[in-house]
């Protein structure tokens, strides 16, 4: 069976993993949304899947951030 390191169910340690990530995330979608408008082809695919992108990115960045407190609140 799977099991999960005691340092990884730390409240410390899943703190600085999901601010890591966030912050990987923020600075990439900054990078692609430059990059999409310099370079990208303006269609409406392309704004649709950027919009897609940045929807489904900031949901799932809030769902990280509200179980993270869930996990906070809960022990």
């Amino acid at each position: 069976m799977f099991s999960l390191s005691p340092i990884l169910l730390e409240e410390t340690a899943l703190g600085i993993i999901l601010g890591v990530v966030l912050v990987v995330f923020i600075v990439m979608s900054f990078i692609f949304s430059y990059h999409w408008k310099r370079f990208g082809i303006q269609t409406t695919l392309f704004s649709k899947m950027s919009r897609s992108y940045f929807l489904i990115g900031t949901i799932l960045a809030t769902l990280s951030i509200l179980l993270y407190a869930l996990i906070l609140f809960s022990f």
